[in-house]
């Protein structure tokens, strides 16, 4: 069967962790993404039914397909501005043709949101009207769905990711020690920056200095949005540089958790540093820049230190309280016994509508 996907393709670790999943969980099925991105192309070409092309809209082109498959989380955040309105116009056009030519629709693993008008959740409520799957890896994403009414089977489960702990090298660990910060560069609020790299640099060296260890900064993206130049601002403030190490992911998801299981703690800002933290029990204290973490941690009834990305300034914070909750565990994220089981829906439920 071939199925068309549409993802962020960023050099992303979260997104492309889910499309790799995707892609082992269904062997005989082959995947086709629409990049010519040198980079994103080498990222899965250890894959074998994952295949990148450019994108063709001609009705023989998309005869081919059985299935499109909108797979990945922050899928319907982008609905803010006049650009991102007509991007999700021009979307739903595409997708009531595919619907058209018998093209089974499905979305898979996103959250909804965050929308500044009512324009963004209209569209949303289109788009997904036309899916004969949703499922949303968090509540609020489920109650918004919800109080649409008009649609149907859409299921909650956590995040897709969370499949990767059956995997023997996720639960192996070798007495880690270092602090692990995963790094950040705001897009859209790009005044904020500076301040969050002078705060975590902060961090860090309150960590080396109590402890003697090292710190690894996490650049979990590395082509647009580009982590790496957060994580060289703070390794560049930082006063013990030499105590640093940058870990970028370049494309193999392996090296970096092999990289995170020297970590004993960690700061957490991307999201699924948090989601890979969880599966890998590393304590770690969470910075909320997007509502998905937010609403990742109401769902888990976290209610310890939480910081806000757009607050991240050592003016604002005790850095000192800080490093202390992070070395002695406390206050922090650091409750593994909830089961995410649960995660294999995604996959399940789509099993049934490419079965069916």
């Amino acid at each position: 069967m071939k199925i068309l996907i549409s993802a962020y393709l960023d050099n992303n670790i979260g997104d492309d962790l889910m499309i790799k999943l995707l892609a082992t969980r269904f062997p005989e099925c082959s995947f086709y993404i629409d990049t010519n991105n040198s980079a994103v192309i080498n990222t899965f070409s250890q894959n074998g039914n994952i295949f990148c092309h450019k994108f063709n809209k001609s009705k023989r082109y998309l005869r081919q397909f059985q299935v499109h498959l909108s797979i990945g989380g922050s899928l319907f955040n982008n609905i803010n501005s006049l650009m991102g309105i007509v991007h999700r116009i021009l979307r739903i056009i595409l997708l009531y043709r595919l619907k058209k030519n018998n093209i089974k629709l499905a979305t898979i693993g996103c959250n909804l949101g965050p929308y500044k008008n009512r324009i963004g959740p209209l569209l949303t409520k289109i788009e997904l009207q036309l899916n004969n799957l949703i499922t949303v890896r968090d509540l609020d994403s489920y109650n918004l769905i919800e109080n649409f009414k008009s649609i149907k089977n859409f299921y909650l489960a956590s995040d897709i990711v969370f499949n990767y702990s059956d995997k023997k090298d996720a639960v192996e660990n070798n007495k880690p020690t270092c602090l692990g910060i995963s790094t950040y560069r705001s897009i859209q609020n790009k005044e904020t920056n500076y301040s969050s790299y002078v705060f975590l640099s902060a961090i860090a060296d309150g960590f080396i200095e109590k402890t003697g260890s090292e710190v690894y900064l996490f650049a979990f993206d590395s082509e647009n949005e580009n982590d790496l130049s957060s994580a060289h601002h703070i390794k560049y403030i930082s006063k013990y540089p030499e105590k640093i190490s940058i870990i970028p992911y370049l494309g193999n998801h392996e090296s970096i958790i092999k990289s995170m299981k020297q970590c004993d703690r960690f700061v957490s800002v991307r999201f699924h540093s948090a989601i890979l933290c969880q599966i890998l029990n590393i304590p770690f204290l969470p910075i909320v820049y997007s509502n998905k973490m937010q609403n990742y941690l109401n769902d888990e009834y976290y209610n310890g230190l939480l910081l806000q990305f757009k607050d991240m300034s050592i003016d604002k914070n005790n850095v000192a309280e800080i490093v202390n909750s992070i070395i002695e565990n406390k206050n922090i994220f650091n409750d593994f016994s909830k089961s995410k089981s649960d995660a294999k829906v995604h996959f399940d439920e789509f099993n049934k509508l490419v079965s069916s």
